[in-house]
């Protein structure tokens, strides 16, 4: 370890709770993935890692969340340090699709996404813990057009998701600028000058406030003894208990094309839901029929959610409204026998909708007390969070799933001047093998006017492959469904 390099500020409690996992190997990062296009003319001959590279030093000089290091991830008290300068062959790799076939592509970056969330951050005290990858497809014959796919993958500490595609959108416009290498960029070697301010952390943006009721109430089911505890409902099926061993990330991708987006879209608001809502209901009418009934007396979902909206104070100039880093809260819904025995008898189209709204106002209600009495507010009570973590081994996980929804990116319209300019055209995030997270870990997000795309992830052996194959292809299918015919069967 080394403390030499000057301190910015100590990680908040929710950066803790994320930094605390990465030395166990509990989980790695998040990452988003867009697909980038750019006429061949408009490069002028420049090579795409040199045009990569040239926006990269750009955006890092501008968020300075991707110029620090973490010392002391696994301990009590971590914190951010400023460092000198960055190598970035660290933390740029350029690679080169040799297969034409879009499916073969698409199979590759999925393993090349389950290499990357396997990988832990090396040096962390001296390096910041974040890679781009850009993956180069080759272009069809007749093609002017050339694709690369981009993969920005970042420990959860420093970014969350939205932060993630605030990446993109600068990366977007760095390219776009066509600047030429930033005076602080000699070689690969950018130097980071002057002193580093980051965002603060979420709890001092966001006013958090505690009854006394759900204070005393949180300790106690946390704390007092097991025989004095209320009884509980059904523990709900999660897979396999938590364990260590293997942590491998598994993949799979859904996804809904441009053209059926609106519809999806226009059907959850005439039901009176909205896409997350419908996802959940979905996954829970899937699950319900390909996990046993002795197995699955009840399932539990859950979706983490975004407290940008709850920040009293601007953050640094430039971020107002949208501080990156990791801002986020969560939300668990239960669902016991009665529910999974409607939807196992007959998932009709009406059951489907009327969950969907019923949840959509059960997340509405529980909006409207946000930041009160929030679970992220006793985030600072664990005194030892190693100790936490390994506590858990053995025993079964809270959630069956989670969707974790970012929302769209901001596409580009296709007047002259864009379509000689660098576009993204579709955005993918996933996420690392959550040790003693949710069992399945949906991941959603889009481009305006673009595809959604649906990444499920979990960890190697807590969950069949084929209860999440299964999965993946309800969720394919009725979504086409109701893209194309306005109806789930």
């Amino acid at each position: 370890m080394d403390s030499s390099a000057p301190s910015v500020r100590p990680l908040g409690p929710c950066e803790i709770f994320s930094a605390s996992r990465h030395p166990l190997g509990f989980y790695n990062c998040v990452a988003n993935t867009c697909r980038y296009s750019v006429p061949v003319e408009s490069l002028r001959g420049q090579a795409i890692a040199d045009a990569l590279e040239t926006a990269i030093a750009h955006v890092v000089l501008t968020l300075p969340s991707l110029g620090v290091g973490i010392v002391g991830q696994e301990t009590s008290k971590p914190y951010f340090v400023q460092l000198p300068s960055i190598n970035l062959e660290h933390h740029f790799e350029c690679l080169v699709e040799p297969s034409a076939d879009p499916s073969t592509q698409e199979a590759g970056l999925l393993s090349i996404l389950q290499d990357q969330h396997d990988r832990s951050w090396p040096e962390i005290e001296q390096r910041p813990p974040w890679k781009l990858t850009a993956i180069v497809r080759p272009p069809a014959d007749g093609d002017s057009l050339q694709l690369v796919d981009v993969v920005f993958a970042v420990h959860h500490s420093i970014a969350d998701g939205r932060s993630t595609a605030r990446f993109h959108s600068k990366l977007l416009d760095e390219l776009n600028q066509q600047k030429g290498p930033p005076a602080q960029l000699c070689g690969h070697i950018l130097a980071i000058a002057g002193d580093i301010k980051l965002d603060p952390p979420q709890e001092e943006l966001v006013k958090f406030t505690r009854s006394w009721a759900f204070l005393l109430g949180t300790l106690w089911r946390e704390l007092g003894p097991a025989w004095l505890q209320r009884r509980p409902p059904p523990a709900p099926w999660t897979g396999n208990v938590i364990t260590r061993e293997p942590c491998q990330t598994r993949l799979r991708l859904v996804t809904i094309p441009a053209a059926a987006v609106p519809r999806i879209l226009g059907a959850c608001r005439v039901h009176q839901t909205t896409l997350t809502p419908l996802l959940h209901v979905l996954i829970l009418a899937s699950l319900a029929r390909r996990v046993p009934p002795e197995d699955a007396r009840a399932l539990r979902g859950s979706n983490p959610i975004d407290l940008r909206p709850f920040v009293e104070r601007d953050p640094q100039p430039g971020s107002i409204g949208n501080p990156f880093g990791n801002f986020v809260s969560t939300q668990s819904h239960y669902f016991g026998a009665l529910t999974l025995a409607r939807l196992r008898e007959n998932a009709r189209d009406d059951e489907i909708w009327e969950l969907a709204a019923e949840l959509r106002g059960s997340m509405k209600q529980h909006l409207e007390k946000v930041p009160a009495d929030d679970i992220m507010s006793m985030l600072s009570w664990v005194g030892d969070w190693q100790k936490f973590w390994l506590a858990k081994v053995g025993k079964p996980r809270q959630d069956t799933w989670e969707v974790s929804n970012i929302g769209s990116m901001g596409g580009q319209d296709a007047s002259e001047e864009t379509i000689r300019s660098w576009r993204v055209h579709r955005c993918i995030m996933t996420q690392s093998a959550s040790v003693a997270g949710a069992g399945i870990a949906l991941s959603v997000a889009g481009i305006t006017g673009g595809d959604i795309c649906v990444a499920l992830g979990w960890q190697e052996g807590i969950v069949e492959t084929g209860t999440v194959d299964g999965l993946a292809d309800d969720l394919r299918c009725w979504l086409d469904r109701l893209g194309h015919e306005g109806k789930f069967v």
